[in-house]
């Protein structure tokens, strides 16, 4: 597909050129185009990079898990990013070695995809974006918290679709509680609700 060709050469023009922060490679969406849902998380971690696509790492697999338990699987629906990089974060321990983690992209760096995220937005053409995590929920939506909105299904009218804001799968990892899961576990059968009525 052409356009999707274009918008994967558009991504790596704006990695090649970024030298504010060091960054530890980059992807694209996955799945088909068009598509009833998208998925939009925040960037790449380093298993996304390695294997080429997003959510491929241990949030990944929660993900699927629930994927499945609403009927869905990966093969239809479209998982993208707000920022296609990964930004890292180096640490240099006593001993001299160095570690590498991710961080939460800036407000400047998902700005540089802006256009793209959009673009890619009009070609999948979905008739509902769900976002997973702050990240996205800032970029897609007018809430600055994710605790505020998660779960309900909000219009955008700048992009004319529906929004449904959830948690970040890895938030199961960091909240190990057993009301957090039950919260998590409802917002995923709202989306089933919610996918019904689109």
């Amino acid at each position: 597909m052409k356009e999707l060709e274009e918008l994967k050469e558009r991504i790596q023009k704006v990695v090649e050129s970024y030298d504010s922060e060091e960054i530890g490679g980059w992807i694209t969406g996955s799945g088909p185009i068009p598509c009833d849902i998208l998925f939009v998380g925040e960037a790449p971690g380093k298993n996304e990079v390695e294997q080429g696509k997003p959510f491929v790492g241990m949030a990944g697999k929660t993900f699927e898990s629930y994927l499945q338990s609403i009927g869905l699987s990966r093969d239809n629906v479209r998982i993208t990013n707000t920022c296609f990089f990964r930004p890292i974060k180096k640490k240099v321990g006593k001993t001299g070695k160095v570690t590498i983690s991710n961080r939460p992209p800036k407000v400047s760096e998902v700005e540089l995809f802006r256009e793209i995220l959009d673009d890619e937005i009009a070609l999948v053409n979905p008739r509902i974006i769900v976002t997973l995590g702050n990240i996205p929920l800032k970029r897609l939506t007018k809430f600055k918290n994710i605790g505020e909105c998660h779960g309900e299904l909000y219009f955008n009218e700048e992009l004319k679709r529906y929004v449904f804001p959830m948690y970040h799968p890895s938030s199961l990892t960091y909240n190990r509680s057993d009301d957090f899961k039950s919260l998590y576990e409802k917002d995923w059968v709202k989306l089933k609700e919610a996918l019904k009525t689109l």
